[in-house]
């Protein structure tokens, strides 16, 4: 049952924005209530966590865009 009437299954969700929000949530329950037991080696951990995690979420999502738009070929290409 749809209780949203303008929800459309076929939309895909912008992936930096689910990555963006999914790390949001871990840092609200997990990261933030322990943030005075971690030390500056952790917080670094972390800090480089969330770089990567940015880092694959924009090349899932150029990945997507690719998919969508279908294959151009592009003189520029080696492959």
């Amino acid at each position: 049952m749809n209780i949203n009437p303008e929800f459309n299954s076929e939309e895909r969700p912008n992936i930096k924005d689910t990555m963006t929000e999914a790390m949001g949530y871990l840092y609200k329950k997990f990261i933030k209530p322990k943030e005075a037991e971690l030390g500056r080696d952790d917080l670094d951990h972390i800090a480089l966590i969330g770089v990567i995690f940015k880092d694959i979420a924009e090349k899932a999502e150029a990945y997507y865009e690719m998919q969508e738009k279908g294959y151009k070929k592009n003189p520029h290409s080696l492959n």
